[in-house]
């Protein structure tokens, strides 16, 4: 028969925009092969003689509705491209319809292999040379970003990143990681595609490549983009990275010694302008277009000589395309807790609070019966007008607070003051805070002692009453600042004057070192709706904090104060700006607020929901 001249690409207007750029690619190499391309979203055009459709299962079925599902002929007559690492569902989708469909071919090597050991025909289409990736050109290019990083949160890569931490001090960085429960689309500020993508490859030295899981499945896509910008790929050891050869077209190491590789390679210019030229060279002499277009047009003739079936069966109307339900909500999640377990921990949670109200009133009761006043001490120059106010709230944390100071004396930013509130400690924190002040002269910090207690929220409000600067960074004693922490939040917030506050990557610790990641997510007030997921290490212009009436001191929201000033922010029409380097490290404590707050949420939902109804409703826009 006759050789097709049509390929309709089909796609999921839903679908996950990581995809339309390999369905990109491959209309590229289509087009090189003399075809016609048609696209159809959402649905397969009626059969032709001359037509074969072409379309990513896994980002299709799930993503439409049924009647939009390919008939069996349309079926027959598709070329179904697999993506996806064997055992996972969505490459288990895909080999369950390989059997039906006229041809199938798969971006790697693995999946090749496990589809041919399950007697499934299928074809290995190698991603290569792509022109409209090619930012870079191999030209002579100056790059200012030493470590980018894109990819889907887990705790394993991101225990990886946290333990890179130390040695991104003072270099930049550009991380970007992203849910993996739902499709990332091409208008989405927080996640980079197409020429947004490629433009920021072309600007970084390094791709940071962690596996998912422990088997080393190298994510081509990820990988050929990086090349052909002229990014050096380093990676743990991988399976199918033929014809690229480790060490000399990319740098591999073992998941441990990520950090020590790293340093030395951004370190190394001359290493690394040797590796990418020899990547790309290698890319674009070996993996031409025509080779994939080679590929391409075996399937897509095999299609064709499939039957073409019955008369009838040549196409179906065009239904609505699925509206995936958005995650369910945390309040959502709360609500659906039923028995005896949600009475028992409100009788908990009450207790423990009950317990603490006790304590601070006998604290109380020691003294006089009239409040006392809060005793000021200075230590360090005074500053008129700081650009920032670092708030440092402590509360019997003598063990931890000196390291707090230090950190912000060690801060690249000058033109700080550090507004430290003692809220009635009765270990020696005050003495650990003096101490902490003598051995850093040059750090501007005025110690408010309170004579009682009078909890985290009102210490922080206290701070904001003292602080003189417009900017205010918060920070808890146990908890550090980076060096260039404060220097990239004001930076961001002066180029984004439209935010409220920004916030950047923090690394979670504990005795044995880096643990994870907190604040990783970009700022979407949808995600508020799930719960908090931006820590209170955050820089928030003065005037957004007292529109919104400062910290809540309500008892129901206890522990959640940081959640209630996002959502009360979203609420009034405020964002933030996240900025995607280090800034912070957060200490893991067996025992803290989050610890109580957390035993039962009824109430703090409860609150936030009478406050805020806003939290019941997808927001309008995601916009700072």
């Amino acid at each position: 028969m006759a050789r097709p001249q049509r390929v309709c690409i089909v796609s999921a207007s839903g679908q996950n925009v990581f995809f339309s750029e390999i369905l990109e690619a491959f209309r590229d190499a289509m087009v090189h092969g003399g075809y016609v391309i048609e696209e159809s979203v959402d649905h397969f055009p009626p059969l032709q003689d001359d037509l074969v459709y072409m379309f990513i299962p896994h980002e299709f079925f799930p993503l439409v509705a049924p009647a939009a599902h390919p008939s069996v002929s349309q079926l027959k007559r598709s070329v179904a491209i697999g993506t996806e690492q064997p055992g996972t569902e969505w490459f288990e989708l895909v080999a369950d319809l390989a059997a039906r469909a006229g041809a199938t071919v798969d971006i790697n090597v693995l999946g090749t292999k496990e589809l041919e050991r399950r007697e499934i025909a299928a074809q290995f289409v190698p991603l290569g040379y792509v022109a409209s990736w090619d930012h870079w050109h191999g030209e002579a290019v100056k790059r200012s970003i030493d470590l980018t990083f894109l990819g889907g949160y887990n705790e394993r890569r991101a225990h990886a990143l946290a333990r890179c931490a130390p040695v991104l001090e003072g270099r930049t960085s550009a991380l970007y990681l992203t849910e993996t429960g739902r499709p990332h689309r091409a208008d989405a500020a927080y996640f980079f595609s197409h020429e947004r993508k490629w433009r920021l490859m072309a600007d970084s030295k390094v791709i940071l490549n962690v596996h998912r899981a422990e088997l080393g499945y190298l994510e081509w896509h990820r990988i050929l983009g990086a090349i052909l910008n002229g990014c050096v790929v380093l990676s743990e050891p991988s399976i199918g990275f033929e014809p690229l050869v480790p060490g000399e077209h990319f740098v591999t190491v073992e998941y441990d010694d990520i950090p020590f590789a790293l340093e030395a390679l951004i370190g190394d210019e001359q290493r690394l302008e040797g590796i990418r030229r020899a990547a790309y060279d290698t890319v674009r002499g070996q993996l031409p277009m025509e080779r994939t277009a080679e590929v391409l047009a075996d399937a897509v003739d095999t299609a064709a000589r499939r039957p073409r079936g019955r008369s009838g069966d040549w196409g179906l109307p065009v239904p609505s395309p699925v509206i995936l339900d958005p995650p369910q909500s945390g309040w959502e999640a709360h609500a659906e807790v039923i028995g005896r377990e949600l009475p028992t921990r409100m009788a908990l949670k009450h207790l423990l609070l009950r317990t603490r109200a006790i304590e601070r009133r006998l604290n109380q009761l020691e003294g006089s019966d009239e409040a006392p006043e809060d005793i000021v001490e200075q230590f360090g120059p005074l500053r008129d007008k700081p650009r920032v106010s670092v708030l440092l709230t402590v509360y019997n944390y003598a063990e931890h607070v000196g390291a707090a100071l230090r950190s912000v004396a060690l801060s690249k930013l000058t033109d700080i003051e550090v507004v430290a509130i003692d809220d009635a400690s009765t270990d020696h924190s005050v003495e650990a805070i003096r101490g902490a002040c003598a051995e850093l002269p040059w750090l501007s910090v005025k110690l408010v002692r309170r004579q009682r207690n009078g909890g985290l929220p009102a210490a922080r409000n206290l701070a904001a009453a003292h602080a003189k600067g417009d900017l205010l960074f918060i920070l808890d004693a146990d908890n550090e600042l980076m060096p260039n922490g404060l220097d990239l939040l004001a930076d961001a917030l002066d180029s984004t004057p439209e935010a409220s506050f920004a916030y950047g990557i923090i690394e979670t610790f504990d005795e044995s070192g880096p643990i994870g990641l907190m604040s990783w997510l970009d700022w979407d007030p949808a995600h508020l709706r799930q719960g908090n997921y931006i820590d209170a290490m955050a820089m928030l212009r003065r005037s957004a904090l007292e529109r919104i009436g400062g910290y809540p001191t309500d008892e129901a929201l206890y522990g959640w104060e940081d959640f209630s000033v996002w959502v009360a922010m979203a609420d009034a029409g405020m964002g933030g700006v996240r900025v995607p380097q280090f800034i912070a490290r957060y200490r893991i404590a067996p025992h803290s607020m989050i610890s109580i707050s957390n035993v039962d949420t009824s109430a703090a939902w409860a609150t936030l929901l009478r406050k805020y109804p806003s939290l019941t409703e997808p927001p309008t826009t995601s916009a700072p």
